[in-house]
């Protein structure tokens, strides 16, 4: 392909999932400059739709009208791009089109775009030196064109080009596997860690952030933090966000965490931005941590020694810094903390180093163009509104905020209108930003500016859904309100459609509130400030203009005031009452209540003489609420909310349909006391999400479920519910279904109604296992996770019955991804499943069984990527798995037998294409034992940080990222298999790589040491990677309750390599070093010595320097150091056996003897010499045995068809099993003779 261009372009508006457009650019047998440029067999379609299913919108620049100049249409599109490929061929330098477009895709790179280029049937050499048909090409032009800059331009170009990592095509795979390697690439590139949005027009960003970003230097290896202050609306956080996609891919993790002074002061504010803090950098979304100490203490242990990026935005207390990011010490070199604040002092307190930056206003060009853009969509006023622009302008002065809203307010309005505005703006001083922005709200009519006021003032941070509805019942159409708020700037709906705005437009709302009676408080609209709230319920000052009170108490405290203390506040319509204790009763209550939040309501029940007709929400959690006593004379004929979550007095769920016919949400989690639930809940077709989990005592429920609406439904560990109801009509809407932990032990035929069910959960200690044959209706089940601990009475219905091996019924689950069956015995069940529910495209496979062996036609699911088989204790044998397999967890399964595990390592070497026959050159390097590695080893370790069950569970963030294409398997085993030219006994390797990073597999040995039998540990591995000095994270990963030694493999692609640690090469050799360690560990079982990683083991094509060695063969006699033409051959770790005499607990006296292989002819994963790394760099393959006692395998050698040779061990223990080969674990450690 000649002159190919990809390009991955950003674009303004709502997006797909990828948030990218993809342009895909060719040209085909057209003639420029008088050279014929040829399209090649790289199919240009097979890529188009290869990027298409990954979900990448993609679009051919042949949509560009013809003839069209780069410079007005190509250009602009590379300007906007996000990723640009280049495809160099033979003929490229020979189209000056293509020359130009190249440099403009060079220039690109300097502003955070991502240039990778592909050399297709060409060496990147010869595009860096220009040398052959490239050079060929230059001289043509230079004495053609008579342009020598423009030459050297296009020199310079193809130079960085060339040495940007990127694709060489060399015929060693099919152009298919070529284009796939590159769609992996690109899907699992930036577009996978998307960066944030900044604004619409960044006009004035790029200075500060250059300036912002020297004083960081994230080239230095220490830890900086930098305060950034300005005042409100400058642009702090714009320009932060910017600074945040500039460099955050530098980081092993990076965290923004913006309105921090807003979300810390809600309630468990502080809590809820420790567990962001935590999720955005190690991913996992189930972290609580509990208590702000408690995550204070996680955040330092979870995160100390990364070398993160975290910005806080907006923080305006000392202490929401201590309670986030403590002190720059928790993190490891290299990390950067930004914090945006408009409290100056707030930096100068902070005890530890830093500098700041203040950010300025916008000068009256960079303000000229800001306000240009929004008001008339481009970088300069129209001539007729030039004066009147310079008036807006003067007004601004220079605030971003205030130019984006004011320009946005202006657009498309004609002169009249302007001047009309610009009048009214020149009665608010222009000096004052509240007044300025209080403009626009000017500009809304009556309903809409009541909403803003309620958002501004109650409602920030809500759901949208929930606001709308509350403010629906006051007759202010928010539907239609929220957009044209939204059009004009004034509000934002975020991700998670809750409602945001930006500070200074809440204090301009609130101000406005306070203006209406700046002396008076109870005549106010709103109240929201505690302390005015005070004074109005102690003086009694509140009047009918209170349409919303928030009652909140930053600390818990006592209030006494008079029963009818809210008698004068006949309009209120919103009541927030939280961390306050009312002293005495409550006798009133405003009839026009839309809202009532009050968690904790001292209470029994409402006033007699409240009528609830128009209520919208009740929430009071944790309150002494008795549902029969509070529904028993009051009708919420409105109510759609209700949330009485723990709420401990309620026994009985009464009759709703007559009293809430209209609810919507309810939450009774926790309610501990609930027995029962009224028959007529059944029928309450409004509802759509009900929770009644961890009801412990709940036993009745309706008979039947008639709820149309109905999407979520939970009865997890609803431990007495031994009846499901029937559904006599079809429920399409019902999604999620939880029945864990029920006492139900059979399902209704009419189970098979829910046929819009999505996620299913089903399993207790009494669940039998029985699905009626027609619950195969539920097509679009995707996930089913059932568990059965008595599986003797299992009666799957089987009127449908797969064809045979090759396939599965028709009437299995089409949609099913996602299966996780746990059986403690019947494995044959299983096999029905598998073959009777299973279509081949399951994703995801989970098995608990005491005595299920895998069936061959597994390798069917064509699209499995995840076989979890834990604990499957008796499990003997893993079969071929299909081509598609990326994770296998075997942990626990002790039964496997080696030649399985062989075979299985050998596959997930194959699907890597690691590359046979390695040998290390770097093993010819002095080769001298340590008589002592039991205390060599324990310098090694690095002693993990102990956690208790309770706080491991908490600290528990590893969860794997599936959408990265990475390989594992973890096995209870304890050699590292021979083939891995590169072992260490330690947590660390070394070795050297060329100009490009290759595919590589790593496998680390764990042990364990555990006292008894019966002892189980977890923990965390952290595995990083340091090339050329430069230190990051390879991968971490939480591992549950080992029982045993294990070994965890773990391989990655040479693309996946190339994009995250590509950067970091420098030149033809770079050295690499791999050091992993456990950062934390608990036992359940009371074990009390950490795990170790006691081995490591790296397959890698290096090119670690031949080294000059003294070899001890098996005869003891040195060997000649000439070793070109000998294949050296490493045995597997060494044991000792019942007759070694020298060997002691703790260690070995004696010096371990290598054997030397002379057979020249054994070309497997057989070639690499076992040795101890001495200094540091050049590691060869060690055989040191284990300081500890281990355990023995007799296994004989697997050679594998494509060369892999897994090696054996020839020493054995007594007590190993020869009839399976493999037989780690004898029946007790403590009857070992050593």
């Amino acid at each position: 392909m000649i002159g190919g261009r990809l390009k991955i372009a950003t674009f303004p508006g709502k997006l797909n999932k990828k948030h990218v457009w993809v342009s895909l650019y060719t040209l085909q047998d057209c003639v420029k400059e008088g050279c014929l440029l040829l399209l090649s067999d790289l199919r240009i379609g097979h890529l188009y739709n290869a990027l298409r299913q990954r979900g990448i919108n993609t679009f051919i620049d042949d949509n560009l009208k013809k003839g069209e100049e780069i410079s007005t249409g190509l250009l602009k599109i590379i300007e906007s791009s996000m990723i640009l490929i280049i495809v160099f061929s033979e003929n490229y330098a020979s189209s000056t089109w293509c020359l130009d477009e190249l440099a403009k895709i060079v220039e690109c790179k300097n502003n955070d775009q991502l240039v990778r280029p592909v050399f297709y049937n060409i060496n990147p050499s010869e595009v860096r030196n220009q040398k052959g048909k490239f050079g060929e090409a230059l001289t043509k032009h230079e004495e053609k064109l008579n342009d020598n800059k423009r030459v050297q331009t296009w020199r310079k170009s193809l130079y960085e080009a060339a040495n940007i990592s990127g694709w060489h095509y060399k015929h060693d795979c099919t152009e298919f596997e070529f284009i796939q390697r590159i769609v992996e690439e690109i899907s699992n590139s930036k577009l996978n860690r998307m960066p944030l949005f900044v604004a619409k027009y960044p006009v004035g960003i790029n200075s500060r952030v250059e300036a912002i970003t020297l004083h960081l230097d994230i080239g230095l290896n220490d830890v900086r933090m930098i305060g950034i202050y300005g005042p409100g609306g400058v642009g702090k956080t714009t320009i932060a966000k910017a600074i945040y996609n500039r460099i955050f891919d530098h980081f092993e993790g990076s965290s923004f965490l913006e309105n921090v002074k807003d979300k810390s002061g809600a309630i468990n504010g502080i809590i809820q931005l420790q567990e962001a803090l935590l999720f955005e950098i190690l991913g996992d979304g189930q972290l609580k941590v509990g208590s702000e100490s408690k995550g204070t203490n996680v955040i330092k242990n979870r995160l100390r020694n990364k070398r993160i990026l975290v910005i806080l935005d907006d923080v305006d207390k000392l202490d929401q810094i201590e309670r986030l990011i403590g002190g720059c010490d928790w993190f490891a070199l290299g990390s950067r903390i930004i914090i945006t604040t408009r409290n100056k002092h707030l930096l100068r307190s902070l005890r530890i180093g830093h500098s700041t930056y203040e950010v300025k206003e916008l000068d009256d060009h960079e303000a000229l163009e800001l306000f240009s853009m929004h008001a008339f969509q481009r970088n300069k006023p129209e001539k007729d509104y030039l004066e009147l622009t310079d008036q807006v302008i003067c007004y601004a002065k220079g605030l971003p905020l205030a130019l984006s809203i004011i320009g946005a307010d202006l657009c498309g309005r004609n002169e009249m209108q302007w001047k009309s505005a610009l009048d009214k703006y020149k009665k608010i001083p222009d000096k004052d930003i509240q007044k300025i922005l209080q403009i626009s709200y000017q500009g809304l009519d009556e309903t809409e500016q009541d909403i803003f006021l309620d958002i501004a003032c109650f409602f920030k941070g809500h759901y949208k859904d929930y606001v709308v509805d509350i403010l629906n019942a006051c007759n202010l159409y928010p539907i239609i309100g929220i957009q044209k708020l939204t059009d004009k700037c004034l509000v934002t709906i975020d991700r998670s459609n809750k409602l945001w705005m930006h500070d200074l437009l809440q204090q301009m709302g609130r101000e406005i509130v306070r203006q209406e009676s700046p002396q008076i408080p109870g005549k106010r609209s709103r109240l929201w400030c505690y302390e005015d709230v005070v004074e109005v319920l102690m003086e009694n000052t509140g009047s009918e203009n209170i349409r919303g009170m928030m009652i909140c108490s930053p600390e818990p405290e006592e209030m006494q005031v008079e029963a009818k203390f809210l008698e004068k506040m006949k309009n209120l319509k919103f009541l927030m009452v939280d961390n306050i204790d009312i002293c005495g009763g409550i006798e009133y209550l405003p009839n026009g209540l839309r809202l009532l939040d009050w968690p904790g309501f001292p209470l029994s029940s409402l006033p007699s003489n409240f009528r609830a007709q128009n209520l919208i929400a009740l929430n009071m959690p944790q309150s002494q609420v008795i549902l029969d006593k509070l529904l028993e004379k009051i009708r919420f004929k409105s109510l759609t909310y209700m949330n009485f979550h723990s709420c401990h007095y309620i026994k009985k769920l009464p009759d709703l349909k007559k009293t809430t016919p209209n609810i919507k949400e309810l939450n009774l989690r926790g309610c501990k006391n609930l027995m029962e639930v009224h028959e007529s809940i059944g029928q309450l077709d409004k509802l759509e999400k009900w929770d009644l989990t961890d009801c412990i005592e709940l036993q009745i429920l309706p008979s039947c479920l008639m709820m149309k609406s109905l999407k979520h439904l939970s009865l997890y560990r609803c431990t007495k519910v031994e009846k499901f109801p029937n559904m006599p009509q079809e429920m399409e809407g019902l999604k999620y279904l939880n029945l864990c932990g029920t006492a139900i032990k059979t399902l209704p035929p009419s189970f098979a109604n829910l046929i819009g069910l999505h996620q299913l959960l089903l399993g207790s200690d009494f669940y039998l296992g029985h699905l009626p044959s027609s619950t195969y209706k539920l097509q679009h089940l995707c996930e089913i996770y059932l568990y059965v601990k008595f599986p003797k009475d299992v009666e799957i219905g089987r009127q449908v019955l797969c064809n045979s091996y090759g396939g599965f019924s028709n009437d299995g689950f089409r949609s099913l991804n996602v299966l996780f069956l746990c059986f403690s015995k019947n494995g044959l069940e299983i096999d029905f499943i598998l073959n009777s529910w299973c279509p081949l495209s399951l994703k995801c496979l989970f098995i608990r069984s005491e005595d299920y062996t895998l069936p061959k036609s597994i390798i069917r699911f064509n699209k499995l990527h995840l076989l979890d088989i834990r604990d499957c204790h008796f499990i003997q044998e893993i079969p071929k798995l299909p081509e598609c397999i990326e994770k296998v967890d075997a942990s626990n399964c002790f039964s496997l037998n080696s030649q399985s595990l062989s075979k299985l390592f050998l596959q997930f070497g194959r699907i890597l294409e690691l590359p046979p026959n390695m040998r290390c050159l770097g093993a010819k390097e002095d080769v001298l034992m340590d008589s002592q590695p039991s205390i060599k080893l324990l310098h090694q370790i690095d002693f993990p940080c102990w956690l208790s069950p309770s706080e491991f569970s908490v600290a528990e963030n590893y969860d794997e990222d599936d959408t990265r294409c990475e390989y594992e398997i973890v096995v209870p085993r304890y050699e590292i298999p021979k083939w891995f030219n590169h072992q260490s006994v330690g947590s660390s390797i070394s070795f050297w790589i060329g100009p490009e990073f290759p595919t590589f597999a790593l496998c680390l040995a764990f042990c364990l040491h555990q006292l008894t039998d019966k002892d189980t540990y977890s923990c965390v591995c952290v595995v990083r990677i340091s090339i050329n000095g430069h230190k990051r994270l390879l991968i971490q990963r939480l591992f549950r309750d080992f029982q045993y030694d294990h070994l965890w493999f773990y391989g990655a692609p040479h693309s996946l390599l190339q994009q995250k640690f590509g950067d970091l090469i420098q030149s033809d050799r770079n050295h690499v070093e791999i050091s992993s360690k456990i950062s934390h560990w608990t036992s359940k079982t009371g074990g009390k010595i950490a795990p170790i990683i006691e081995r490591l083991g790296v397959h890698v094509e290096c090119i670690c320097s031949p080294k000059s060695s003294v070899i001890i063969p098996e005869n003891g006699e040195n060997v000649d150091d000439d070793f070109d033409n000998t294949v050296l051959s490493p045995s597997l770790p060494l044991f000792p056996t019942s007759n070694d005499s020298n060997i002691h607990h703790g260690g070995f006296n004696n010096v371990e003897v290598l054997r030397l292989s002379t057979d020249a002819s054994n070309n497997g994963f057989d070639s690499s010499l076992m040795g101890i790394h001495n200094d540091g760099s050049d590691l060869c393959v060690s055989s040191v045995a284990s300081p500890f006692p281990r355990i023995g395998y007799n296994d004989s050698k697997v050679v594998d068809g494509d060369g892999f040779d897994l090696g054996s061990s020839s020493v054995v223990h007594h007590y190993v099993n020869s009839d399976s080969g493999f037989n780690p674990y004898p029946p007790s450690k403590k009857s070992r003779t050593l």
